[in-house]
């Protein structure tokens, strides 16, 4: 790759897409996004390649090498499967219409496997023979490493942890439409939950913020960590990763996730892993879809 050619990374989120612009150093050198929410499938890819084309014409003397995209729900090949947020999605070929529209390798992922890999490439993840990524943000999910490898599981599903059971009497599962886990510890379903139990409509983040001073709210915050901190635990004793990275937007209160998933590990793994927070914060799927498209041209 010469000096004026770029790569261009799609992250596809349930209420926005970002875009991005990076050069061989992997430094990002434009930036931009757009909303997601309510738009069907086929008029939103039409803005996404708008967006992208307006970054590389801001651009002097650039040429595109790939585009990378990290993509909320499942990726099986050229289709997109349980992204129940882009409506239509999965009726498409996205592979095709991005070739079609840039003529480049276009190379597509779950948005966090995309974010395990950038943790292993380049984040908190590097040098470890075996790691795991944990994402809390609106939905849940983990990445599993071995190696220089994020593992996708037979069906691409590996790691959809939204719907691990609380216990074996569990009724809210796949089947009968829900996701147990992430309905009850993701950021939506915090809030949802929280607004169900309170009559109150916050953030997260703000309950988060008010757990400190609240009694009722630090109650409520707490069965959250224990939750968490079991299922992590769990997930360690199955894999044993020599660490473990937790990213997503709900790491912005990393301090209220680190104490009862470290506790959850000390006390119930018989090897735990260190734990730190995701080197990339929110950007992780961003700077995950940029290794895919670096990777369309060095596989």
């Amino acid at each position: 790759m010469g000096q004026s050619e770029v790569i261009l990374a799609y992250d596809f989120g349930g209420t926005k897409v970002g875009a991005a612009l990076a050069n061989t150093e992997r430094r990002i050198v434009k930036r931009d996004r757009i909303r997601s929410s309510g738009l069907p499938a086929a008029a939103l890819l039409g803005q996404v390649i708008e967006m992208g084309n307006r970054l590389l014409k801001s651009v002097n003397d650039c040429t595109l090498t790939a585009v990378g995209v990290s993509m909320c729900g499942v990726v099986i090949q050229d289709r997109v499967e349980l992204a129940p947020n882009l409506i239509g999605i999965e009726e498409l070929n996205v592979h095709r219409i991005l070739t079609d529209a840039f003529h480049v390798p276009i190379v597509i992922e779950n948005d966090v496997k995309a974010a395990t890999l950038a943790e292993l490439r380049q984040g908190n993840l590097k040098g470890t023979d075996y790691g795991l990524y944990v994402n809390f943000g609106t939905g849940i999910s983990a990445g599993f490493t071995a190696g220089n490898r994020v593992m996708r599981g037979h069906s691409g599903a590996a790691g959809e942890i939204g719907y691990l059971m609380k216990s074996r009497d569990d009724t809210a599962t796949f089947k009968s439409g829900h996701a147990s886990f992430e309905e009850f510890s993701s950021g939506s379903g915090i809030a949802k939950r929280y607004a169900d139990q309170y009559g109150k409509t916050l953030t997260t983040k703000e309950i988060f913020e008010m757990s400190q001073p609240n009694p009722e709210t630090r109650t409520f915050i707490s069965e959250i960590g224990h939750e968490i901190g079991y299922q992590v635990a769990n997930l360690a004793i199955m894999w044993n990763p020599e660490k473990i990275a937790i990213g997503g937007g709900m790491a912005a209160s990393y301090q209220l996730l680190h104490d009862p998933i470290m506790s959850a590990l000390v006390e119930n793994v018989p090897y735990p892993p260190d734990l730190v927070r995701s080197n990339f914060l929110q950007d992780a799927s961003l700077y995950g879809a940029m290794e895919l498209a670096f990777s369309a041209n060095t596989d």
